[in-house]
């Protein structure tokens, strides 16, 4: 019987799924080769193939195949169908978010997703286990298993192991913040907060029909609706917050929420969102923290300090008087300069800790030291002060990974759809370009390391 190790070589995948026959040069000089089904078989058994053999291509080899053939399949094994990932169906929308469309009316903010008692809110499928494959060997190939729902009930929310779905025990808002799942009933104010109420706290959402006044603080577990305006207080949301009309801090005030801010202005504010912040009208000699996008489409920003983590669209930028207005992308403004602050303490406590190790070492080295009580006291001194500051650089040095930014700077962006005027400084991440000049309709990205404008 002919060896055909002489003439063909077997190729198999990374994977072991796929066995290819190759020619060698040998084959080139002796096309004419008479090849059995025997001496085929023989050649499988020496490259210990047993599973998932081709038996068309190997019938093709034995009678009729001409080099334009090769290379020939010769076994494919049996790949692995893997677990289906469990599925999670929403019976209610848990995003209070309005379509923004052509006709979209910025006042029109939300809806709440409110429930009744008994109503489901939420149906989980279970994962599947998968089936195994057989590699081209005969062996096993195992299948992954898929990965199951991660969700938890939290307030007023019950989980039903039968069904697999989650159901509200109360009246009030649904709300998912990460794998928890609640539903907050909702506290209303019916005018203008006072001191009928007094500072509000409160785990679900919050209604007020009328103004805030300064001085006073509303923190909700949900989200805040203001259908006044709010003077310097300090308003506190883990959800969302909506203000039909606007913020007027006096540089007193403070706004955060977990999620994005509706407003129709902010004045002398100081705002924080960890989403979106969407303004009807301007923002005015303010300092403002957006996670993801500003949207300040009819207004102006002017003076202040504005970051935005991904994008920043506004109408105009600064005045005729070229008041000073600083724009950030990528990364928030205050981020930054404690990035500097804790640069600097950085190098401050290395420059002490190779101090104190260049005293420790002169004190190690002093001759008879432990005949000398004060040398002692003053070498334990150095240790307990060395390894003081040694804690204080672990500090600082995780507090900056934990800063690494994760942000694509390359992604973010700011848009002008009107003037932007002059002494205007816009940043991505450590790039800074200050416009001295006016321009209008601009776009700016960071493009190979430089802020580049361009018209739009």
């Amino acid at each position: 019987m002919i060896d055909l190790r002489e003439f063909f070589n077997i190729n198999i995948s990374a994977d072991r799924m796929v066995a290819e026959l190759v020619y060698t040069e040998e084959y080139l000089a002796n096309q004419e080769l008479e090849v059995t089904a025997e001496s085929v078989t023989k050649l499988l058994a020496e490259y210990n193939i047993k599973y998932g053999i081709q038996q068309s291509n190997v019938d093709q080899l034995v009678s009729n195949i001409t080099l334009e053939d090769f290379p020939l399949k010769i076994a494919k094994g049996k790949e692995p169908i893997h677990g289906i990932d469990g599925k999670v169906d929403y019976k209610i929308n848990f995003h209070p978010e309005i379509e923004k469309t052509d006709n979209w009316n910025f006042r029109d903010v939300m809806q709440i997703p409110s429930v009744e008692k008994g109503d489901k809110l939420v149906e989980i499928s279970m994962p599947t286990t998968g089936v195994e494959g057989i590699d081209v060997y005969g062996n096993v190939v195992s299948s992954k298993p898929g990965k199951p729902v991660n969700l938890k009930p939290g307030k007023n929310v019950q989980f039903d192991e039968k069904s697999q779905s989650f159901f509200a025990e109360e009246v009030g808002q649904a709300s998912m913040h990460g794998n928890l799942i609640q539903v907050h009933p909702v506290y209303e104010v019916t005018d203008t907060l006072s001191m009928k109420e007094g500072n509000l706290d409160f785990p679900g959402t919050i209604v007020i029909r009328g103004n805030v006044p300064s001085g006073f603080r509303v923190h909700a577990g949900g989200d805040v609706k203001i259908y006044g305006m709010v003077e310097a207080a300090t308003i506190l949301a883990k959800g969302s917050v909506y203000i039909s009309e606007g913020f007027s801090g006096l540089h007193k005030g403070y706004m955060e929420a977990g999620e994005n801010i509706h407003i129709g202005y902010i004045n002398q504010g100081m705002v924080q969102t960890a989403g979106n912040l969407y303004v009807e009208n301007s923002i005015l000699h303010s300092d403002c923290v957006v996670g993801r996008e500003l949207v300040c489409e009819r207004g102006s920003i002017i003076g202040g300090q504005i970051s935005a983590g991904e994008t920043i669209q506004v109408n105009h930028v600064g005045n005729h008087m070229n008041t000073k207005t600083v724009l950030v992308l990528g990364r928030s403004h205050k981020e930054l300069e404690k990035l500097e602050k804790l640069e600097a303490e950085k190098k401050e406590i290395e420059d002490t800790l190779e101090k104190l190790s260049i005293i420790g070492d002169k004190l190690s080295q002093t001759p008879n030291l432990e005949s000398n009580p004060q040398l002692v006291a003053t070498l334990k001194r150095q240790k307990a002060s060395y390894d003081k500051n040694q804690a204080q650089l672990n500090s600082v040095n995780e507090q900056l990974r934990s800063m690494a930014s994760n942000s694509d700077l390359n992604q973010a962006k700011l848009t002008v759809t009107g003037n932007l005027y002059g002494n205007t400084t816009i940043t991505f991440g450590k790039y800074t370009r200050v416009m001295n000049t006016e321009h209008a309709q601009v776009e700016f990205e960071l493009l190979r390391n430089e802020i580049y404008m361009r018209s739009i």
